[in-house]
């Protein structure tokens, strides 16, 4: 093809074939996928006319979209880059397109039919695709080549650390963060959080059901992690020895403030330490002092949020044992924090356990020569946890262990999707047996396409092992027949942690006391300027944040979902594989989602937002040979 009919193509046709795609309406009522008022057109007049429909009436908006398409075009093709940088850039632009379109269906739909809704709906749905494609592919190339550019420090060395330079960092983003701390005092908390206070003081909850180990002497369990629930149990019992409640509660907060502030500031001087530039650390202690959602989650007394600063510093670790080609782990201080950590994640979240038994495997392979210093400080904790924790201290101390159903929910959420659309495919002895692990006629009634809850609870906490390995049989028996109902089951389940678009209130408003914590109580905890009008803005300043372009970004949880994945499209650009080690605890994270209980809750994502920074300084170290080798 000539270079002026590419050039052609590429400054007048694709902007303007993006310009529609991206503009371009799902409709999916009957005048836009039918033929409703065209009887008796010809099949391209129909065509046609499905496609006006379709298209944007707003010519200004198309015109702006085609000319910044076109510009970024042109900026794009006036530089070099590799064809691995273009294949990549153009598997991410696709996926991520198509995946937006999904989500999109499911948000709107709870269904895939704004792609598989027909022949139209599936031609509509492949201009869209590929026109917003066609943006993003030049935006990720762009990336890809001012990443390149944004390299550590120019001599390749480390730099300096400096203790006091720390310390008087730590405590100016924690000054920042004060003034939350004094508009939410004593801090926030959720419903989750209040159930384990409760069980800390006798009091009896819902997660008495949630086990097979029941009694009415059982008031603890496992369902929260038993560690958090002691530890902030006995915050809030320190506040009744101290008059209040609510005293504990901020001091509970006050520490983890203090605790996030000088780990987040701490992981912007390792990055420069290890060779990130100066202006870089700047602009990340600026960060990290005024994006909100950090101090919200700060004040915030949740298991949650611990765990994604543990998290945090598994990623840190882990990077520091990649970038020192495994030598740290000949410290024996480096291990003892390697060691105290791998503990931490895994008392703190019930994945953690899961995350960690994947990483230590992982660098047990890679750097096998460091074999016995890797098992002692990443296997050894998950033993101690699993043998001594689970199955001997929790016993002793009359703790209920987590239920079956956590584990397999989301096959329960396919059974329910499956009887709910095909009751009749169901025959008397699937009923039966389904009936023996979850209760069958309840599962239409309570199955919810975007949480697991409901149907996950009617599960019956005391049928057999031989009764659940029948249920899996049936399961499977049902997945052969409709493969494409239990896609859409895990889909609408999970939409939300991929879709850009999708709302959330992404921070707790106030601290939850339980009803019968009543004032007089020695656990309620009074709350002086959490007032309704307080609560309320709080409440629709994230959805207000969320619509503005490009910070918006920052406000959704899905984007997240996305940096991870552009980390780990950047690490195989530039062969960097050992770097997927550091992400791994976030690219897990994750992958979690595909099976989280909860569409789109924003707790879910915490562990991510908390390591945003981090992973893209990773990608600025992965660059930085880019520079020199262009």
């Amino acid at each position: 093809m000539k270079k002026g009919k590419l050039n052609y193509i590429k400054l007048v046709v694709l902007p303007i074939f993006s310009a529609i795609g991206i503009t371009c309406a799902t409709n999916m009522d009957a005048q836009h996928i039918t033929n409703m008022g065209m009887e008796g057109y010809p099949a391209l007049a129909v065509i046609l006319e499905k496609s006006r429909r379709s298209m944007s009436s707003d010519r200004l908006l198309l015109l702006l979209l085609a000319l910044l398409t076109g510009m970024l075009i042109l900026s794009a093709e006036k530089k070099a880059f590799e064809k691995r940088d273009r294949i990549l850039a153009a598997i991410f632009a696709v996926g991520f397109s198509g995946t937006q379109l999904l989500c999109k269906s499911y948000e709107e739909c709870n269904s895939w039919s704004m792609l598989l809704g027909g022949k139209f709906a599936f031609l509509r749905a492949m201009v869209i695709i590929l026109g917003t494609a066609v943006l993003i592919y030049y935006l990720i190339l762009l990336s890809f080549y001012y990443l390149d550019r944004i390299s550590p420090k120019a001599t390749g060395e480390k730099g300096a650390f400096s203790r006091k330079y720390y310390i008087t960092a730590s405590l100016l983003v924690l000054l920042c963060w004060i003034p939350y701390f004094i508009l939410f005092f004593p801090g926030t908390s959720s419903t989750d959080t209040a159930s384990q206070i409760a069980q800390f003081f006798g009091q009896p909850t819902w997660t008495r059901n949630m086990s097979s180990v029941r009694g009415d002497d059982i008031y603890l369990s496992n369902h929260f992690p038993f560690f958090t629930t002691v530890l902030i149990g006995s915050f809030v019992k320190l506040g009744v020895m101290m008059g209040k409640a609510a005293y504990g509660v901020a001091l509970y907060v006050f520490l983890q403030m203090m605790f996030m502030a000088f780990v987040l500031t701490g992981v912007w001087f390792y990055l420069r330490w290890a060779g990130l530039s100066q202006r870089c650390l700047k602009a990340g202690l600026v960060f990290t002092a005024i994006f909100p959602l950090y101090p919200m989650d700060a004040v915030c007394v949740l298991k949650d949020v611990s765990f994604s600063v543990f998290c945090l510093i598994m990623s840190v670790l882990l990077f520091e044992i990649v970038r020192s080609r495994g030598e740290a782990l000949k410290k024996k201080s480096f291990c003892a924090a390697l060691l105290l950590d791998t503990f931490l994640v895994i008392l703190f979240r019930s994945q953690g356990v899961y995350i960690m038994i994947l990483v230590a495997l992982v660098v047990l392979v890679v750097y096998r020569r460091y074999w016995l210093q890797a098992a002692a400080s990443l296997l050894l904790p998950i033993l101690v946890f699993q043998l001594v924790w689970v199955k001997i201290l929790l016993p002793m101390w009359n703790v209920a262990p987590s239920g079956r159903q956590e584990a397999i929910g989301i096959l329960f959420q396919q059974t329910a999707r499956y009887v709910s659309e095909y009751p009749e495919d169901v025959t008397e002895e699937e009923k039966e047996v389904i009936d023996k692990v979850i209760a069958y006629d309840l599962l239409a009634e309570k199955y919810n396409p975007t949480l697991t809850d409901p149907v996950k609870f009617t599960f019956r906490q005391d049928c057999t092992t031989e009764e659940l390995l029948e249920y899996l049989k049936v399961w499977l028996s049902m997945l052969k027949r409709h493969p494409g109902t239990y896609v859409e089951a895990v889909l609408n389940n999970c939409y939300g942690f991929f879709y850009l678009g999708h709302s959330s209130g992404l921070v707790y408003k106030s601290y939850v006391n339980k009803d019968r914590w009543k004032e007089g109580s020695a656990l309620h905890v009074e709350l002086p300027l959490q007032t309704d009008p307080v609560e309320k803005t709080v409440s629709v300043l994230p959805f207000f944040l969320q619509k503005i372009p490009v910070i918006g970004l920052l406000f959704s949880i899905g984007a997240y979902s996305w940096l991870v994945i552009y980390f780990a499209f950047n690490t195989i650009r530039k062969k960097k594989y050992s770097y997927l080690i550091p992400g791994m605890v976030t690219i897990l994270s994750t992958g979690i989602f595909l099976i989280c209980p909860a569409n789109g809750n924003f707790r879910y994502v915490m562990p991510l937002i908390f390591a945003a920074p981090f992973l893209l300084g990773m990608c600025i170290f992965e660059s930085a040979s880019g520079a020199k080798r262009r």
